[in-house]
C-alpha cells in the first residue's frame, strides 16, 4: 500500500513536471495580458509613457459613437454567422461524402489530405491568395467568368459582395479541421447500428436524420463554438482580403481594436473594445453550450 502511494506520488509529481512550461508560458502570454487588457480599458493611456489617466467607464460609453462602429459590428455579426453556417453545413456534407465505403479508398484518403491543407496555411498567406484570384483585371475568378461569356464582377469594391468574398475565403481555409472531426464522429457510429437499420428499412435520410446527427451531437458542438471563437477572432485573412472596402463594410471589430492601438495610439479605447469582445464571445460560447449540451444529453 505505500509503494502504491509512493508511485501515485512520483507519477502526480512527474505529471506536474511536464505540464509546468506549458502553465508558465499561459500565465506569460495569456493570463498576464488578459489582465492587462481589462486594466488599460479604464484609462486613458498612449501605450508608451508611464502618464495614465484614469477615466472609469468612459472608454466604454465613447464606443458606439466612435466613427463607424455601428457599420462595423453589423459586418462582424455577419461575418460570424455566414463563417459559422457555411463551415458547420459544408463541413458535415463533405465529412458524409469522404466516409462512403465502397471502392476508391486512395482517392478518398487523398481527398481528405486535400481538403485539410488549407488548415496548415496562414490567415496572411490565405487572404494573399484569394485577394490575388479576386482581381478585377486579371484574377483566376474573373477569367474564368469571361471564358464563360459572364460581365467581370467587383469582388472587392461592391457593397454586399465583397462581405461574401471574405466569407467564402474564410470558409475555405476553416473547413479542413472541421472536417476531420465530423469525420472521427461519423467512424465512431457502431456499423451494426446502422445495419440494423437497414434491414428495418429505414432510408438514408432517415438513418441521417435518426442515428448519424444524433450520435454526432458532440462533434457538433465542439465544431460549432470552435467555428464562432474563430470567426470572431479573424483579422489578417479578412483584412487582407478586402482592407475593410468599401466604407465599413467588411471591416471587423479586430481591426478597429488594431486601428486604435497601434496607428491612434488610443490604448484605452482599444483595450476597452478588446473587453467587449471577449465579453460577447465569452457569453456566445457559453449560450452555444448550454444549448448544444443539451441536445447531447437528451440523446
Amino acid at each position: 500500500m505505500k509503494k502504491k502511494m509512493t508511485f501515485e506520488r512520483k507519477r502526480t509529481v512527474t505529471g506536474a513536471c511536464f505540464l509546468l512550461p506549458s502553465a508558465i508560458l499561459c500565465l506569460i502570454f495569456v493570463i498576464v495580458p488578459l489582465v492587462d487588457i481589462f486594466r488599460y480599458s479604464v484609462y486613458e493611456w498612449n501605450g508608451v509613457g508611464s502618464n495614465m489617466k484614469f477615466v472609469g467607464l468612459a472608454n466604454f460609453l465613447r464606443l458606439p459613437s466612435t466613427e463607424g462602429f455601428w457599420e462595423m459590428a453589423k459586418a462582424t455579426v455577419i461575418y460570424v454567422v455566414g463563417v459559422t453556417i457555411l463551415v458547420i453545413v459544408i463541413a458535415f456534407l463533405l465529412a458524409l461524402v469522404l466516409d462512403l465505403k465502397g471502392k476508391g479508398r486512395i482517392n478518398r484518403n487523398f481527398l481528405r489530405a486535400m481538403w485539410f491543407v488549407p488548415c496548415l496555411l496562414s490567415g496572411a498567406i490565405v487572404g494573399i491568395l484569394w485577394r490575388i484570384m479576386y482581381n478585377y483585371n486579371n484574377g483566376l475568378i474573373n477569367t474564368l467568368i469571361g471564358y464563360l461569356n459572364l460581365p467581370k464582377v467587383n469582388w472587392l469594391e461592391t457593397y454586399g459582395v465583397t462581405m461574401g468574398a471574405v466569407i467564402v475565403a474564410s470558409v475555405w481555409c476553416q473547413i479542413g479541421m472541421c472536417t476531420i472531426i465530423f469525420l472521427a464522429g461519423l467512424q465512431s457510429i457502431p456499423e451494426d447500428l446502422l445495419e440494423v437499420a437497414r434491414i428495418d428499412g429505414a432510408s438514408y435520410f432517415q438513418q441521417l436524420r435518426k442515428i448519424v446527427i444524433p450520435m454526432m451531437a458532440s462533434s457538433i458542438t465542439i465544431n460549432v463554438i470552435t467555428t464562432t471563437i474563430a470567426a470572431f477572432k479573424a483579422y489578417e485573412l479578412p483584412y487582407l482580403v478586402s482592407n475593410g472596402l468599401p466604407g465599413y463594410s467588411t471591416r471587423l471589430l479586430t481591426q478597429r481594436i488594431y486601428f486604435y492601438g497601434f496607428r491612434s495610439m488610443d490604448y484605452g479605447t482599444a483595450s476597452a473594445l478588446s473587453v467587449v469582445l471577449i465579453i460577447i464571445i465569452t457569453l456566445i460560447s457559453l449560450l452555444q453550450l448550454v444549448v448544444l449540451k443539451r441536445r447531447e444529453d437528451i440523446y
